[in-house]
């Protein structure tokens, strides 16, 4: 039954009306009898949340909460970025990612940039996916300078499991925004926030003036740092009002080692 309905009824959806109408039943005043089965139906940890559950005023505000002080140590000089599960990693391997088993992308479509593609030949790249539990803010995953961005308007497709396995090049398809940056003593790296069915709208807090979740799509828009903005490692770098996918693809000489795939990380948590 889920296939028969993802294969042909979901396409004919207007996911981007969807994404929309849910955004607005989203940021709507949510009061108490609503937020705590909402927070138990989705396995929210609100322990961990900033404040207590009736101090937010919205869904929104909920699903893109601050963790308390001190929850998420940052545990070396590469982390994972994100809370989520770790679903796919390896080596860039001929320009192309692993997306699921026998399917690959390009990574110079992914980042619409084929010359910066050729730099991570060799390198490592992971893949995580955060579903609507999950601590929905992005983190840095090293410390370096934000030299350019670059804001890809696309499809809203489901970013789940299904979606990664039966959608050939899903993350090419899909609206994204590619964060580049440059460590002077280890080389390039990037950061991919991909946006999915109800989350097209996603705050870049490292640069606000880039807007996603537009009604009607316009060409990639690009921008450069001048001077480029310094980083640290699990400073934060943007924030999903849902769950979605993120990927970081860094330079060989990082000799990044990731554990293995189908595993829950924490934002923090040591990466090499």
């Amino acid at each position: 039954m889920k296939t028969l309905f993802m294969s042909w009824i979901f396409p004919l959806v207007p996911k981007r009306l969807l994404s929309r109408i849910t955004g607005v039943l989203m940021r709507l005043p949510a009061p108490g009898f609503v937020k705590g089965p909402f927070a138990k139906f989705f396995k929210i940890n609100v322990s961990e949340a900033e404040k207590p559950l009736e101090e937010y005023p919205t869904l929104d505000a909920l699903f893109t909460r601050k963790l308390r002080a001190g929850l998420r140590p940052i545990e070396g000089s590469i982390i994972h970025p994100a809370d989520g599960r770790l679903t796919e990693q390896g080596v860039v391997e001929a320009g192309n990612l692993l997306q699921a088993k026998g399917w690959t992308y390009p990574l110079g479509e992914f980042l619409g940039d084929p010359a910066l593609a050729k730099v991570y030949e060799g390198g490592t790249f992971l893949t995580y996916y955060l579903c609507p539990a999950d601590y929905h803010r992005v983190h840095s995953a090293a410390s370096g300078n934000l030299i350019s961005a670059k804001h890809i308007p696309g499809l809203l497709w489901p970013v789940n499991k299904w979606s990664v396995n039966k959608i050939k090049r899903l993350f090419c398809l899909n609206e994204r925004v590619v964060l580049n940056f440059n460590d002077p003593e280890r080389g390039r790296w990037s950061l991919v926030f991909v946006a999915a069915t109800n989350v097209g709208y996603m705050t870049i807090t490292v640069d606000p003036s880039i807007c996603t979740k537009q009604w009607f799509w316009g060409p990639p828009t690009e921008r450069t740092y001048a001077p480029a903005k310094l980083v640290k490692a699990g400073d934060e770098l943007g924030i999903f009002h849902l769950g979605s996918t993120v990927i970081c693809v860094f330079e060989k000489t990082f000799g990044v080692k990731a554990p293995g795939i189908e595993q829950p990380v924490k934002m923090g948590g040591r990466l090499a």
